[in-house]
This record gives structure tokens, sequence and C-alpha cells, in this order.
């Protein structure tokens, strides 16, 4: 078996480059280890209710995941959160409302009132005085996101605004994440604007929205997205094969020899790497060895999830909005984050009453459990937990006597770490990669967290197909 192109992956990136490739007219196979495609896009049933077991969103920011699934039929199938409720952001000061106009919990208006509300007075003062900083400080190459936002903006501002953001979507330490991996438009725009205020209030003008709305999903679960692009490739001629890991990669004169788990030795003059870092550093030590150690160390962070089916009238008033991050050392909570997803999207709601019609008020809360250096607690007893953390964060009493049904996730390779050094040492691989036009590395460790910027990373100049006009070993894309 063999094919123009060869993808090994079959996450979000690894389809999307598959369906670049097939619109090109070459033929496509594509190799996923698990059982099914999506990645950490994936869902699972719950009390027979169909739950996002991984991302549950998108970013709206750019309009490209709309516009994907507009062209993939699912125009329909796009909602979007519920309007009013805004998040939370839980710390040692309580539970406040997450401010408006705010990008990575950096405020664009430091002194308004609900970013006093967490900050108290002297943080809100500190991080006033921001624009009228040195644009130089915190601004070096390889800093970290702790150095930048404490230097610019105080502690508080940190730990408080800042520490949730990064722990709870990215699950990473903002001690050990460099800044300009984690948050490139505020890198630029510091060194544009001179401020990381000023520009918040570029980039956000005058929205009053919390980051927390700023995005769609799908009905009834993101699965909806991998499975579409599954079924465009079939359609169009292309071999996916799942439970299919890929063990090791050759390079000959003019082709990519992969072998498989089963033994198999495919060959392809066209080979898209949609691996984790680690894994595509191994497969490519003997067959390109200059580009696999080009590849940034980028460790995963392990998260485990409980989602909590619930019967719970107190939680009709939605007294989170649509859930809650959480700061680093929280007293008395250890999740990093909730999600009220009954809350959040409508849709959930209705489908847990018609799949649901003997509870009186049926909730879905989904809390996430693991930051960089702590130990995921144990699976025994988690549920518990859980209910307890979901307890404080809500401010509603939940036991037991409350819970319908519930499942433990656990994702082991989703999230990367973007250490000091990521954005400079990808800039060299991509120098690196530029001689071997007929080998793409693609993934969320290159084009960053989030289904957006996947898709961003996929539409951009250097993976379209303006270099690529047939398979060979001379032409093709980085």
């Amino acid at each position: 078996m063999s094919g123009d192109v060869l993808v090994i992956g079959g996450g979000l990136a690894g389809l999307l480059a598959a369906r670049r490739h097939q619109a090109a007219g070459r033929r496509v196979v594509l190799l996923e280890a698990a059982d099914e495609v999506g990645g950490a896009i994936a869902a699972q049933d719950l009390a027979d209710c169909p739950i996002n077991s991984g991302a549950e969103a998108y970013s709206i920011s750019a309009g490209a995941v709309d516009a994907l699934a507009a062209e993939l039929g699912l125009e329909e199938q796009i909602v979007s959160p519920r309007e009013g409720l805004g998040s939370r952001l839980v710390s040692a000061a309580g539970v406040h409302r997450a401010p408006a106009a705010a990008l990575l919990g950096v405020p664009a208006r430091p002194l308004a009132r609900d970013v006093r509300a967490v900050l108290g007075w002297p943080g809100a003062l500190r991080a006033a005085l921001e624009p009228l900083l040195p644009a130089r400080l915190g601004s070096r190459d390889g800093a970290t996101v702790a150095q930048v936002i404490q230097r610019r903006l105080g502690r508080r501002v940190l730990e408080r605004l800042v520490a949730p953001v990064i722990g709870g979507v990215h699950s990473t330490d903002p001690a050990s994440t460099e800044f300009a991996a984690a948050a490139p438009q505020l890198a630029t725009g510091l060194r544009e604007h001179g401020s990381l205020v000023r520009t918040v209030r570029h980039l956000r003008g005058r929205s009053t929205s919390s980051a927390g709305t700023r995005v769609h999903s799908l009905a009834p679960t993101m699965a909806a997205l991998p499975a579409a692009l599954r079924e465009q490739l079939l359609a169009g001629g292309a071999l996916l094969r799942t439970g299919t890991p890929a063990t090791s990669v050759e390079r000959t004169e003019h082709t990519w020899r992969v072998r498989t788990a089963g033994g198999e030795h495919l060959e392809t003059a066209h080979l898209v790497l949609a691996c984790p870092p680690d894994i595509t550093r191994d497969l490519l030590a003997e067959a390109a060895p200059a580009i696999s150690t080009a590849i940034p160390q980028a460790p995963s962070a392990r998260v485990r999830l409980v989602a909590l089916l619930l019967d719970a009238p107190a939680l009709d008033a939605f007294p989170s909005g649509t859930g809650a991050l959480v700061a680093p050392g929280t007293p008395g909570i250890r999740a990093k984050a909730l999600t009220h997803a009954s809350a959040k999207w409508e849709h959930v709601a209705r489908q847990l009453h018609e799949a649901l019609p003997e509870l009186t008020a049926p909730h879905l809360v989904r809390l996430s459990y693991g930051r960089p250096g702590e130990e995921l607690p144990d699976r025994e007893g988690l549920v518990d937990l859980a209910l307890a953390d979901a307890a404080a964060i809500l401010r509603t009493p939940l036991t037991r006597k409350h819970l319908h049904d519930a499942a433990v996730i656990d994702w082991d390779r989703a999230m990367r770490q973007r250490l000091p050094g990521h954005r400079a040492a990808l800039t060299r691989l991509t120098e690196t990669l530029a001689a071997e036009p007929t080998l793409e590395l693609v993934g969320s460790w290159r084009s960053g967290t989030g289904i957006d910027a996947i898709l961003r990373a996929e539409n951009a100049p250097t993976t379209s197909d303006s270099a690529a006009t047939s398979p060979t070993r001379k032409e093709g894309n980085p």
C-alpha cells in the first residue's frame, strides 16, 4: 500500500493536512495509532447523553473554524454560549466575575470595577501604572510569562488573573512558560505599543465580554468536526487506518519508508508527521537527524477530567455563570477549572432534559485537574473530590445524593509546555525543514494551543499548495 502523501497522526492537524493534499489531487493515506481519529476532540456517552470528553469549544477571533464548519456542512450545528452569564475567577480573594476586555488575564482597564474586585485597589493601581513603564521592561527574548507579567503588572495580576488562565486553559506554569510562545499577540503588541495594557485595549476594543464567551461549539459535540473531516477524506478516496501506529521512518533516495507496528512497510513521496514532538523526534532520529534534533522540547502535562451529571435544582440559577478558572494555591480547591456545560450551552441543557426526563434539574459540570509539577489526584475518591470542589466553586451544596452519573477521563499528551526558547527553536526548525520539502511537521506544539490556532497554522502561507504542484521530492511543501 502506498500513496502520494502519507500522514501519520489523525488528530485535527493531521486531518487538515490530509484534506489539503487531497484537495490538490493527491492520493492520501492516513495512519492513526488510536481507534478513532480526532485526537483531543472527542466525545463519549454519559447516562446515554453525548458529552465532550476533550475540547468543548473553539475561539471565534479569526472566524477560521466557523468557515471550516460551514464548508463541511456543519453550519446549522454551530452554537453560541448562553448570553449574559460570563465566567468566574476563583482565588484566595474569593469568587469574582472574570473581568471583561482581558487577554490571557491581562486587563484592558486595570481600574475598572470588575478588575478592582479581584485585585483590590493596591493591585489595580499597580497594574494601572504599566503603560508608564519602559517598553523594554520584561521584553527580553525567552522571558517567561511570570517574569513579564510580574515585572510589568505586578504580583496580584500574575497570581489572580493570569495564572488561572495559564493553568486552566493552557495547563502550563507561568514560571516555566515562554511569554512569546504562550501569548504571541501580547508579545508583538508590547514591542509595537510599548505596553501590555495598551495592546489589550487595541485588540479587544470596547468589548465587554469575557474570553469564555468569545467561542462557539458544535452540537451535539465537537466530535462532529473530525467526523466530518473523516467522511470528506473517505469520500474523496483517501485511505484512513486507525489502530495502526508507525514505529519507524527511513529515508531513501526518492521516498520515505514507514514501518507500522504490524510489520508493514509503506512508501510515500511526501510524508506528514502530525504527532507529538517527542514521537516525531524519535521517528526522525535516523531518517532526518538534523530535523530531529531541531525539534524543541515540549513536555506534556497530564490532565484528568471529571464529568459530573447532577440533579441539582440550585444550579438552575447558574451561580458561577459558564464556569470558573481557579488560581494555583486557592485554599480548599484542588481543581484548576470548572465548566458548567449545561449553563454555558443551551443545547447541552436541552439534551439532558430530553434524555433524562426523570431528573428534576439535570446539570452537566466538568472539572479539570493537573498543573505542571502537581501529582494528579487518584482516580479512587476523585468523584467525591470533584463534588467538593464543584460545591466550593459554585457556592452550592453538592453531595452524592445530587450525583446521577460520573466519568473520569485522562489526557496524557494533549497539552504541551512551551519552555523558554520555544519560539526561537521553532524558527530554527522551520529553517532546517526547508532542506526537506517533502516532509511536513504539524501539530499544536508548532501552531499553539486550540482548534483555531491549528487551523490558522494550516491556512498559513507556509503550508499552502503554492509550493507544491506534484508529490515529487523536489516539489511539495515544508
